[in-house]
């Protein structure tokens, strides 16, 4: 899907959430939020594989690109996509930060902070991401 990255977590969703959430944490990052979308599904009586999205990012640095590019804020914070798709493990998504570099044309230094996301999922994977 253009714009999009995916990797294949080992863990199941809620194991994915938690080690994503923990690694946000240690690099000094901010959880704004986790949306449970299984969970809303459910409370309408409707069903959905797990689906959470993990929603983070730094205020200093997120402000800063704000203030140069307002409309960046349609992406930011970031966020990233963890779902059951009926396979071991989960599907982890996030934004391609190249996508959203160009999209606003940003240089690769002002885009450097949207590369958090596929960093963190790396870290938590343990292993570099390519797409799935």
């Amino acid at each position: 899907m253009n714009g999009l990255k995916s990797a294949r977590s080992s863990m199941n969703v809620p194991a994915t959430v938690e080690a994503l959430r923990r690694c946000i944490d240690e690099q000094g990052a901010t959880v704004f939020a986790v949306i449970d979308h299984g969970a809303a599904a459910a409370q309408g009586d409707l069903r959905l594989p797990a689906t959470q999205l993990v929603i983070f990012g730094r205020p200093l640095t997120g402000t800063a690109l704000l203030q140069d590019c307002p409309q960046l804020a349609i992406d930011l914070p970031l966020r990233i996509l963890i779902r059951d798709d009926g396979a071991q493990g989960a599907v982890v998504t996030w934004q391609d930060p190249e996508f959203v570099a160009r999209r606003f044309g940003l240089t690769a230094e002002e885009s450097r902070p949207l590369h958090a996301a596929g960093e963190v999922v790396s870290a938590v994977l343990e292993q570099p991401v390519s797409a799935y």
